[in-house]
């Protein structure tokens, strides 16, 4: 059985700054960053910066690039480093366009993180800008508010398969790799 301290949403603090991931969430990102070797990171949905805080000093440890997108940054804790993070609408096409540009122009892989106002919209924005090697992960999937699961992620596009292992049946993640061809 899960401990509900374990799963706890938005009551964690990694490096001072508040979250809206669990213990689980954050470990298996850190996971997934180490076991693909993980170089650049786009997160969607930054919300105070408690996630990038750590994706940051991960990033920053390992020589590798970090871009956070925001609708607002009204939110965002003040010590974070300017410019880590930019106040765009993740859903515009410009938007998207220019995330891929930067993805193809940026180390690989890449690790594509959905955790903003509509995430299976982002999951399907997002995906085609995987290159063999890259992982993309939405958050809040199957989570205490039924924001979304498996109906909304079943019209994936079929350039990507979603990832099933046991160490993430703890998390609110679902994971997505492009599919080998």
């Amino acid at each position: 059985m899960t401990s509900s301290f374990w799963r706890q949403t938005g009551g964690i603090w990694p490096i001072g700054m508040p979250t809206s991931l669990t213990w689980y969430d954050i470990g298996a990102i850190l996971h997934i960053m180490h076991a693909a070797h993980i170089r650049t990171v786009l997160e969607i949905g930054v919300e105070h910066g408690g996630l990038a805080s750590v994706l940051l000093a991960h990033v920053r440890t390992i020589g590798g690039v970090y871009r956070g997108i925001d609708i607002t940054l009204d939110g965002l804790h003040p010590s974070i480093p300017p410019g880590a993070i930019d106040q765009r609408d993740a859903w515009d096409a410009a938007t998207v366009a220019e995330m891929g540009r930067w993805l193809a122009e940026s180390m690989a892989p890449c690790l594509i993180i959905c955790d903003g106002g509509d995430k299976p919209k982002e999951l399907h924005l997002y995906a085609p800008l995987l290159r063999p090697g890259d992982v993309l992960i939405g958050h809040d999937y199957h989570n205490e508010y039924g924001e979304y699961g498996d109906a909304e992620i079943a019209t994936m596009p079929a350039s990507v398969e979603q990832v099933r292992a046991d160490w993430l049946d703890d998390t609110l993640l679902c994971m997505f790799v492009r599919k080998s061809q």
